[in-house]
């Protein structure tokens, strides 16, 4: 199997992996451009300390458990508080809009190596530009020498 070969098989395997992605990201439902943040205060402090992301389960010995959504509005980064009932209604929108965006950054990255590698096989098919057989003679200009001249016009004669 040639190069040219190899690339080819490549490049289908990429293909094949876009397409998956691509089906995935049309089938996301609603989202939420917003990530969620779980902060844990201590009973009797007014310190927060963040715990996770993505609003998995953590239970904690004593203190209250407060979730955000932060989100860009305007350039500038908003947080806002999201009640327990809501939660349950954020959460799989904001992680659905985490994993389109994980899809689509996968996608960006497979269409610059399929490109990349398209280019390297046009490069294998590409041939040398066949000169004709007849070289033209080069003229020379306004400097030529006297002897150069000279000689010339003896050849002439």
């Amino acid at each position: 199997m040639d190069k040219k070969d190899r690339l080819r098989l490549m490049l289908s395997k990429l293909r094949q992996q876009r397409h998956y992605l691509e089906k995935s990201c049309e089938r996301t439902g609603k989202l939420l451009p917003v990530s969620i943040i779980l902060r844990w205060r201590k009973k009797g402090t007014k310190d927060f300390q963040s715990i996770k992301r993505e609003g998995k389960e953590i239970e904690q010995e004593e203190g209250k458990v407060y979730s955000y959504m932060t989100y860009l509005e305007g350039g500038i980064t908003r947080h806002r508080y999201i009640r327990k009932e809501e939660l349950d209604k954020v959460l799989p929108k904001a992680k659905g809009y985490q994993r389109f965006s994980r899809d689509m950054a996968k996608i960006r990255y497979l269409n610059r190596k399929i490109v990349g590698m398209l280019e390297q096989i046009g490069k294998i098919q590409m041939e040398e530009v066949k000169r004709n057989g007849k070289e033209k003679k080069r003229r020379m200009g306004k400097k030529e020498s006297k002897e150069k001249r000279t000689a010339k016009d003896k050849k002439k004669k």
